[in-house]
């Protein structure tokens, strides 16, 4: 007869998957996680603990899984150190002989010959029918990379791979020596122009870094790039994508490719009435229409890879070797990922169903971004364009899709219930299962860092936390009866720097809002940068931290995308707005909010009048006053002498924009993501407001 489960069994189990007892919360206190939650995320994990049976036949099988081979598919070790792995053996062979060779990824090779016996044990583990043994087999120092590690006896033999990471990241010159750069905040999307497709490209982005690196600018920190949803584009969240490994072909300027130039067919059409008046159109839209130009964009790609299966794929030139070239690059993942999209596309288009013109899109879109990378370096730019790789992807999403044993799909990552979200937050993206990740050998998260990485000189990573936890909720619409699951965080610290090394990539880590402060170690330790944005960086929730003060390793940004442009801000139009969609309704929570900002206002004042920067027109003080260029070039000012090395401003306080490009927490009510700059970024850079404005952060960046 089946009886309960044992509450020993049951917290081994919790402990195998990760589910934590506690957390600490936003005011620092140690809240106990709910025992029937915690149990819940082994349901939905579909781990059995219906009876004791049940429950006991789970802890088995999941100890079995982590003691079925001598070491698991990965294991991290510190580069350029003696190290030590755990070996698990079988009780009754540890007086065969076993050997191990090391076969490093630049081809040199080590070896040696050990009886396990011989070897420190560290624990023991029994199972149904057998005995397991834990010991540390010695080795060398070995330089950062994957190296191949195989272990062979006359009863098996075994290939993992040793991730050797080095106790840093990358850390270039202006790093190294406390440079104090200044950088614009673009959401490419938002850039208009008169030869773009109705949306910002990269061309655009090629002519915000021409400008702004004449005007001193040494970084753009861009919106994720990742690939949307073709089918569904009004779905134009970058923050919740179809696939982070790839991007958004969107971003692509067909003007710029060969296969249109050189088509005279393509170029004939584009020409013709009805495609100008269609672009006119497109183009002067206050808001990106998705579907639109997902429709025409496409339209477009399909007759230029057209004409390259005949100009180029057909008659095997150098071009084609080299888009071959890169589709042996993407390896595998690159190949499912190209058949999923040819699959699942709806497009009625010739090629949608082609593979090869998946590829195709890909390769064109790495081929403009590295362009612009390589601009900006020529430019000057010291860092040139800063990349962001979101948390996670949507659930239907080829991503996750493609690894259906990675995600956790009937769970979502959320947040705990804090202040401003007393119910919790949840962000229908689903979850990656840390023992799957650990038993894949990390293959996923490796290949989201190198696609992000490149064509780039920093990469920020969105939720840093997640690395070390994430909230997990059952189910889309549920996020007050969650827990937090625990990730392997030292592997994936370690796998950050290596990548950050090999790809010779800053990272920056975005570390706002509740974080352990075991994660803020991890990321001092390992030379990855902070994450400040100033409208929260307080010494006691009132008073604005003094710019000497602010974290030196660290991306200081005056606003982002999830907050009001400045001058809505200064201006409180942000709060007229929530009002007028119906996120704040509660007159009581209204006047506390418009309270709040006031009080905002004058302690701005007062940080700017410390610095002694503060303009004549604004000693009286008047926070009634409307925002202008005299006071935000005053911030801007005092802002670059914050201690941070590197300090952002939006683009669209460079043209006092009051609309928000995002209002967390809404999607029907605002349309998010689509909102356009007023004017084309060429000219905004140009006018001699934005110059005076940006010339005050940059001198400010002089004196920090």
């Amino acid at each position: 007869m089946d009886t309960e489960p044992e509450h020993g069994c049951l917290e081994e189990l919790l402990g195998a998957y990760g589910i934590a007892t506690d957390f600490i919360n936003y005011a620092g206190e140690t809240v106990s996680l709910a025992w029937e939650n915690r149990l819940r995320v082994l349901d939905l994990l579909d781990v059995d603990v219906s009876s004791k049976e049940a429950a006991e036949a789970s802890l088995l099988h999941i100890n079995s899984q982590r003691f079925s081979s001598w070491v698991p598919k990965a294991l991290v070790i510190e580069a350029e150190q003696p190290a030590q792995i755990p070996v698990h053996l079988d009780t009754a062979d540890l007086s065969i002989p076993v050997d191990w060779v090391i076969e490093t990824d630049e081809g040199k090779q080590f070896g040696g010959v050990t009886t396990p016996l011989d070897l420190t044990e560290t624990n023991t583990h029994t199972l149904a029918t057998r005995s397991i043994s834990t010991r540390m087999l010695p080795l060398p120092e070995l330089p950062p990379g994957y190296h191949r590690l195989t272990l062979s006896s006359i009863k098996q033999h075994i290939q993992t791979t040793l991730i050797s990471a080095p106790s840093t990241a990358y850390t270039p010159d202006w790093l190294e020596h406390n440079r104090k750069l200044a950088g614009l905040s673009v959401q490419v999307y938002t850039l208009p122009s008169e030869h773009d497709w109705g949306m910002g490209d990269f061309s655009d982005l090629q002519d915000t870094v021409v400008s702004a690196a004449d005007l001193g600018i040494d970084f753009l920190v861009l919106n994720p790039l990742h690939l949307l949803d073709v089918d569904h584009p009004e779905n134009c969240s970058p923050y919740s994508p179809m696939d982070r490994r790839f991007l958004n072909p969107l971003y692509i300027d067909p003007f710029q490719v060969e296969d249109y130039f050189d088509n005279k067919a393509l170029v004939a059409w584009v020409a013709t009435d009805g495609v100008q008046s269609e672009l006119v159109e497109l183009r002067s839209k206050t808001q990106v229409d998705y579907t639109a130009v997902t429709r025409l964009k496409y339209d477009v790609f399909n007759r230029m890879f057209d004409f390259f299966k005949t100009r180029h794929l057909a008659q095997a030139t150098p071009r084609a070797v080299a888009f071959y070239r890169y589709i042996d690059g993407k390896g595998e993942s690159g190949q499912f990922f190209a058949n999923d999209q040819a699959s699942k596309n709806r497009l009625t288009l010739e090629y949608a169903k082609d593979p090869q013109f998946h590829f195709y899109l890909q390769w064109l879109a790495e081929i403009q971004l590295e362009a612009c990378q390589q601009l900006a370096l020529r430019h000057g730019m010291a860092v040139g364009l800063i990349r962001d790789l979101a948390v996670a992807s949507s659930c239907n999403s080829a991503e996750v899709q493609l690894n259906p044993e990675l995600f956790c799909t009937r769970a979502s990552i959320g947040a705990p219930p804090d202040p401003l979200a007393p119910q919790g937050q949840n962000w229908g993206l689903p979850p990656m299962k840390p023992t799957v990740l650990v038993d894949t050998g990390y293959a996923h998260f490796i290949t989201l860092l190198q696609n992000n990485m490149a064509h780039c000189g920093a990469l920020r990573i969105d939720h840093i936390m997640a690395l070390m936890r994430l909230w997990w909720c059952p189910g889309p619409g549920d996020s007050s009866t969650g827990a937090y699951v625990r990730y392997p965080v030292a592997d994936l610290f370690a796998i950050l720097r290596l990548e950050s090394l090999r790809q010779k990539c800053v990272v920056i880590g975005e570390d706002l809002g509740v974080v352990p402060p075991e994660i803020r170690e991890r990321m001092a330790h390992s030379s990855i940068l902070s994450n400040a944005l100033f409208y929260f960086e307080k010494y006691d929730g009132v008073v604005f931290k003094q710019p000497e003060h602010f974290t030196p390793r660290c991306l200081a940004m005056v606003a982002n995308h999830d907050v009001p442009t400045l001058t809505a801000w200064w201006n409180k139009t942000d709060i007229a707005l929530r009002q007028k969609i119906g996120l704040l309704n509660d007159e009581g929570a209204l006047e506390a909010t418009i309270h709040g900002r006031e009080s905002d206002l004058i302690q701005v004042l007062h940080w700017v009048n410390n610095a002694g920067l503060l303009p004549q027109e604004w000693l009286e003080f008047n926070i009634h006053r409307p925002f202008d260029e005299l006071l935000c070039r005053a911030i801007f000012h005092t802002s670059g002498r914050m201690a941070s090395q590197l300090v952002s401003v939006q683009i669209e306080d460079l043209c006092f924009t009051e609309l928000p490009v995002n209002i967390p927490g809404t999607s029907d009510e605002y349309p998010n993501w689509r909102r356009k700059l007023p004017l084309p970024v060429d000219a905004l850079l140009a006018g001699i407001e934005a110059r005076r404005m940006l010339a005050s952060l940059t001198e400010g960046r002089g004196q920090a």
